[in-house]
């Protein structure tokens, strides 16, 4: 299975959408993506097969930081270096831009998540109570020196 990771173009909002609906409880609206796609600061990222959207991240680079919006992977293909890819060019990405760190929140359960950005040298540093809409807690996590 050949995986491309390319840089997210307003055709592709609608794939994005579709796998956010898929992936996340809270989901971003379609108008979300297309402010995105518009917004200085944001740099999103597409993993697709054949033409298909099966995967996408995003960030916002402000300054010397990027903060992760969201990594989404449809089910069918998790688990299989996806996500991993997506979040190894973000952090080129990032740091090409001039970031010097990235910073996410994650929710407290989700285990496979947490672990993909501890492998990734992601530091636990504090939460952020009731941070999900269904109560749940997130967790605030810190990547440090992204070009070593």
């Amino acid at each position: 299975m050949k995986i491309n990771v390319r840089p997210m173009k307003s055709n592709d909002i609608h794939g994005v959408f579709l796998v956010d609906q898929q992936c996340f409880e809270h989901n971003w609206t379609i108008e979300s993506y297309e402010s995105e796609v518009n917004n200085m600061l944001a740099n999103y990222i597409v993993a697709e097969i054949n033409g298909e959207i099966i995967g996408f991240g995003g960030f916002w680079a402000v300054i010397d930081e990027a903060q992760i919006t969201n990594i989404g992977v449809l089910e069918n293909y998790r688990r299989c270096g996806v996500a991993q890819n997506l979040l190894n060019k973000m952090v080129n990405l990032a740091f090409i831009k001039g970031c010097l760190s990235m910073t996410l929140e994650v929710r407290v359960d989700n285990k496979p998540a947490i672990a993909l950005y501890e492998a990734n040298r992601f530091e636990k540093a504090g939460v952020r109570s009731n941070y999900y809409d269904n109560k749940i807690d997130g967790i605030i996590m810190w990547r440090y020196n992204l070009g070593e």
